[in-house]
């Protein structure tokens, strides 16, 4: 169970560096810098409070929306569970914000901030999967 907990935890925080490597919108930076340093800024701290508020997400709220949303992810076939992952980005990009930490702010730049919290999610999905194809092998 703890070492299920440590590699998800692990996971969660390299898919939150692939994630901010990867848009050019997002990041996440420490010291509350105001502007996106180049990309990207490993901060190792950064990345594992970022994870284990994702783990914490995904523990908790993430049935929950899976349960309410059930009927319209049936009905599309599957790809509303998306949205929710992208709401579930957006939560985490909020509370991460709202904690008021010294070493964690996540800056997101651009007109359509939900398509960023939406790619996002799909990059971190798609990586969560390869990581879980990858440690079952």
């Amino acid at each position: 169970m703890i070492r299920r907990t440590i590699l998800s935890i692990i996971a969660n925080s390299v898919g939150l560096y692939v994630v901010d490597y990867v848009l050019t919108d997002l990041c996440f930076v420490g010291n509350a810098v105001e502007v996106c340093p180049a990309k990207p800024d490993f901060n190792i701290l950064v990345f594992l409070i970022a994870g284990i508020a994702l783990g914490v997400l995904n523990l908790f709220i993430k049935p929950l929306l899976k349960i309410i949303a059930l009927p319209i992810t049936f009905l599309t076939a599957g790809l509303f569970m998306f949205i929710v992952n992208g709401l579930v980005f957006g939560l985490l990009v909020w509370i991460l914000n709202t904690l008021d930490l010294t070493t964690l702010q996540v800056l997101v730049e651009g007109q359509n901030v939900w398509l960023t919290y939406l790619y996002a999610a799909i990059i971190l999905g798609l990586f969560n999967i390869f990581t879980h194809w990858l440690v079952r092998k």
